[in-house]
């Protein structure tokens, strides 16, 4: 039961972007951005040191939170916590940049990014 409430976190936390904070559907065109220099989960493999995203699923799979991972690694877990807050973040600024969020909306997701990630970080 743990495993799935961790990997189901971390989809959550990964996905939290999209529809979970609009009351509403608003369609607009997916817009790319071809000129990013990494991934994001190659800058979460960096930190936590593991080497594939493999390693990281299982270890998720296995029962292990990003916290425990941080901590099997010397990493210390606020590198993790400030690099998803720091993505998730600019996620909702692109959002909120392209009129896909009102100001309302942007106000309190960005007011609960921190917990959010903080909570998803430590498997609460």
């Amino acid at each position: 039961m743990k495993k799935i409430i961790i990997v189901g976190s971390m989809v959550f936390a990964i996905t939290v972007g999209g529809v979970s904070w609009n009351s509403h559907a608003s369609a607009s065109p997916i817009m790319l951005d071809l000129n990013t220099t990494a991934p994001v989960k190659e800058d979460l493999l960096h930190i936590l040191k593991l080497s594939s995203n493999e390693e990281l699923y299982n270890a998720l799979y296995d029962g292990n939170t990003l916290a425990d991972l941080a901590k099997d690694n010397d990493v210390d877990v606020q590198k993790v916590i400030n690099l998803q807050v720091a993505e998730l973040t600019a996620h909702i600024d692109q959002r909120y940049a392209r009129g896909n969020l009102t100001d309302q909306q942007y106000k309190e997701q960005k007011s609960e990014v921190r917990d959010l990630i903080t909570q998803s970080v430590h498997g609460l």
